[in-house]
């Protein structure tokens, strides 16, 4: 008998390894292979196909490279570090099929949204490509990593994180909390359907014991039945109070596995409900009665997409519960550990996270949009990351993919992904949203210290949501998603395309004065140091001109109002010691005259240290109620610089009165430029307890002040280039270039670059303010990403800012860098100049340090960052040079 089950087991084990090798987890296909050799493309057809057009196209186009010297080895083995993917034949074979139980809920512009009723997950067809996708991976009973609530997480579409009042850090889910329990309704609607989940009712473990209880029901009910392991382990948990002749409950020591182990005693010696509910009665407190979390999810089809919502005030729960955030739809698209493809992250100017990568070891992805929220007390920086500026995510399967844009409650999302063989097979990408941010306080009472948390006063309530974008074979990529993406803004945004007549720009910052501590027989004091001056502006830009420098624009910090950092902005005093208002007209009629761009920088997000016309009442509060208070940082230590003078974050509340008193006196100058140093590269709450100003509505604070400088016919020009600013900005400058070099990512894209390109002009870190200063690597990385040259300089002696604030610009001697960066714009602009209201088509990596950038009108550029010579299909490009070649009609 043993025998025959041992053989009829061994049967059902062979057939399910046989149905798990032949499920598709996304109907991955093709994603082209890349050689630097023609001679090595094998077998696959599209491979081939696609690699022949490429070699075609080469042959015709007439090489150009910076070295005309023909040396360095031949890389014929160099190939893309992208993974390849399964043969478009052989998956488009594979048959797209519904699974049992799901229904057609909706049917629009070529979707079909499908429900199934029993769990609420979903699934979306593109009837393009007949590719499906759904909202939970469809094998998941067969994944062998997850066990326990890892393996029930693969059911959900949403899971909260909150704290109970006693502190306790606890997860609920739609699908263990309501789904479960049939706690769920869905009502269908035109184009879709919504589904509101009841999640069960929401009592902390500690409820299940006593917060009092007698001395004697303690003594008979609870120790007299346990062993004296256990009476220990209870004794230590509650305290004696001599006077009323009762214990009472040690919160403090109820945590965790302390916690943990007292509702086990207690259940093993019988105490239940009914007993909870004498020793309430006896002590006057309330039952705390059922409790829910109430959270509507909207599904509709529109224009060609899903969009996934939460309503603006939808989510409904007890104030004993502060939920910190809501993860929203964690495995849509999820790939298995058979897909070859990759995620995008919006890590700087993009990053990709490839399936599989088995970096499991090393922390997943998570990064909140926009950079930190300085209202929200850092008191260390480990790590200086590239800013998340764009709200977007996606996943490429090579002959499939999407690009998701979280287009409500943005301000206060953040981006997560992770890889297959960590919790679960699956590869991840979705959004999460902190509805409330928390603090901790410590308390002092003599010797004894204790943390309490924080939280803020009035939780996130606006609306959530994100809309999920399919893209087909001919778009399933990161260049397809920036393309994608560029037409969302476009639409939604009123985005608008560049003029035919533009030309590239060199831009350069100059820096008028900054403060400095000076010393007047031994007495320290605050003077103001003079480092360019409108006069020496002049003169730099007629070097650059006499040079060879065309279209330069001019960002000019340190002003008015003190120099850098300048007093409240409220009214404008230009700076006398660098010429005065005269000095200023001077320059804007130069800059005219010769049809460059002035850009005077101005801040107003941000307090600096004894700042004049600032008040406390204009800044934001931090959740603890303290004010947000601005400190340098400890290059070694990471820690604030608490000894140094603050500066403050301005509240969102003031930002308004401070930018119209500003533009009113701006007016008076006639200047059309604006440089807004943080409007598009900060994004700060205000926590005041009176009235909370959560990050979404400082967004729309922020837009709003955007909206007034662009009617007041003020060309832009943003640092940072966070998205919701890019529609208002003619010019932005430090956006990223690269990403923030996580572990768990494989390569940096120029996402960012892709996007803007032909819509905005732009540039990355000042060229001689970068880590790298090898002026030539960073032509080389213009070139690739379309962008311009950036400067940063000075014309005072470089001795001028020894022992201030400002010793970073020890590089910003202009006489090193500019007949040097007027070598490399004349260069640049050879290249770059046909192309500045193009967009660029796509983006690919052939090899390891090998990139090629294809603009609309077909244009091509190679650029090789190898220390060798690479050919590619019989165009050879020399070591650390470029090759530029292509059609260009008119």
């Amino acid at each position: 008998m043993r025998k025959k089950r041992t053989a009829f087991a061994a049967v059902i084990l062979i057939a399910s390894l046989f149905m798990a090798q032949n499920i598709n987890y996304a109907e991955s296909v093709s994603e082209r292979v890349v050689t630097t050799s023609g001679d090595s493309q094998e077998a696959d057809q599209s491979t081939a196909t696609e690699s022949s057009k490429t070699q075609e196209t080469l042959t015709k186009q007439e090489s150009t490279t910076t070295d005309p010297e023909r040396e360095g080895e031949k890389q014929s083995d160099a190939t893309s570090s992208e993974p390849q993917t399964a043969s478009a034949n052989q998956q488009k074979n594979e048959a797209v099929t519904v699974p049992e139980g799901m229904e057609v809920v909706a049917e629009k512009d070529g979707l079909i949204l499908y429900l199934k009723p029993e769990t609420t997950e979903i699934a979306v067809k593109d009837q393009k490509n007949g590719a499906m996708w759904f909202s939970n991976p469809q094998d998941r009973e067969q994944d062998t990593i997850a066990t326990g609530y890892n393996k029930s997480q693969l059911n959900v579409q949403f899971e909260l994180t909150y704290y109970d009042n006693t502190g306790n850090a606890l997860k609920y889910d739609n699908f263990t909390h309501s789904v479960e329990s049939g706690q769920f309704e869905v009502e269908k609607v035109e184009d879709g359907f919504n589904v509101v989940y009841t999640l069960g009712e929401v009592k902390s473990d500690i409820e299940a014991i006593p917060k009092y209880i007698s001395e004697e029901r303690f003594n008979t009910l609870i120790l007299g039945k346990l062993e004296e392991q256990d009476q220990k382990e209870i004794e230590k948990r509650f305290k004696y109070d001599e006077q009323n002749k009762r214990y009472e409950r040690r919160d403090s020591s109820l945590k965790g596995v302390g916690l943990s182990k007292v509702t086990r005693i207690f259940e093993s010696v019988g105490y239940d409900e009914a007993q909870i509910a004498i020793d309430k009665a006896a002590y006057g407190e309330e039952e705390s009665g059922s409790a829910s979390v109430i959270v509507p999810v909207q599904y509709r089809l529109e224009q060609g997409h899903l969009r996934v919502s939460i309503p603006e005030n939808g989510i409904q729960y007890p104030d004993t519960m502060k939920i910190q955030s809501l993860s929203l739809l964690p495995f849509f698209g999820a790939s298995g550990p058979k897909d070859k493809g990759y995620s995008l992250v919006p890590d700087g100017s993009g990053s990709l996270i490839y399936f599989n990568n088995k970096k499991t070891s090393v922390s997943p992805y998570s990064t909140a949009l926009y950079g930190s929220d300085h209202a929200v007390n850092q008191l260390s920086q480990i790590q200086k990351e590239q800013k998340a500026r764009m709200p977007v995510f996606g996943m490429s399967y090579g002959d499939k993919g999407y690009l998701a844009v979280i287009d409500k409650g943005d301000a206060v999302a953040s981006v997560e992904a992770d890889v297959s063989g960590r919790l679960n097979q699956y590869n991840t990408v979705h959004s999460s949203f902190s509805l409330s941010s928390m603090e901790e306080v410590t308390l002092t009472n003599g010797w004894r210290s204790s943390t309490v948390k924080r939280f803020q006063a009035q939780p996130f309530h606006n609306e959530m949501s994100v809309i999920y974008e399919f893209l087909s074979a001919d778009d399933a990529s990161y260049s397809g998603m920036a393309s994608t993406y560029r037409d969302y803004l476009t639409e939604q945004k009123n985005l608008t395309r560049l003029g035919d007549d533009t030309e590239l720009p060199f831009y350069v910052e100059l820096i008028g004065g900054i403060p400095k501590k000076k010393f007047f027989l031994g007495i320290p004091y605050n003077a103001y140091e003079s480092l360019t001056t409108f006069e020496e502006a002049q003169d730099i830009l007629k070097e650059m001109q006499s040079l060879g420098v065309e279209d330069i624009q001019l960002r000019y910090s340190g002003w008015f109002n003190g120099g850098m950092h300048h007093d409240m902005p409220k009214s404008i005093d230009i700076d006398k010691k660098l010429g005065g208002a005269k000095g200023l007209q001077s320059l804007q009629a130069y800059t005219q005259e010769n049809g460059f761009g002035l850009y005077p920088d101005v801040s107003f997000l941000e307090a600096f240290p004894e700042a004049k016309g600032f008040k406390k009442s204009y800044a934001s509060r931090q959740i603890t109620g303290k004010l947000a208070q601005l400190f340098p940082y400890y290059i070694a230590s990471f820690t604030q610089e608490s000894e140094a003078s603050p500066g403050y974050v301005l509240s969102p509340e003031a930002v308004p009165g401070i930018v119209s008193g500003f533009l009113q006196d701006y007016k008076e100058t006639g200047l059309t430029g604006l440089s807004l140093r943080d409007l598009g590269d900060q994004l700060n709450s205000d926590f005041n307890r009176a009235n909370v100003i959560n990050r979404e509505q400082a967004k729309e604070v922020v837009m709003n002040q955007l909206e007034q400088v662009r009617s007041s016919d003020a060309s832009l020009l943003v640092e940072g280039g966070n998205s919701y600013a890019s529609p208002y900005a003619r010019h932005i400058v430090d956006a990223p270039v690269s990403n923030s070099g996580f572990n768990i990512t494989d390569e940096a894209v120029p996402f960012f670059q892709l996007v803007y390109h032909g819509f905005v002009q732009y540039a990355g870190q000042a060229w001689n303010m970068a880590d790298d200063q090898d002026s030539h690597v960073q032509m080389l990385r213009a070139i690739e990403t379309g962008s311009a040259p950036y400067y940063t300089w000075f014309y005072a002696d470089p001795s001028a800012i020894k022992l201030t604030s400002f010793d970073a610009l020890y590089s910003a001697d202009y006489r090193r860098w500019i007949e040097e960066s007027a070598e490399r714009y004349k260069e640049l602009r050879n290249v770059l100049q046909d192309v500045q209201n193009q967009t660029i088509v796509k983006h690919e990596k052939l090899s390891k340090g090998v990139y090629q950038t294809t603009y609309e009108k077909g244009k091509t550029v190679i650029v090789n960052y190898n220390d060798a010579a690479v050919e590619w299909n019989g165009t050879r490009v020399a070591a650390k040079s470029y090759w530029v070649g292509g059609d260009m009609p008119e």
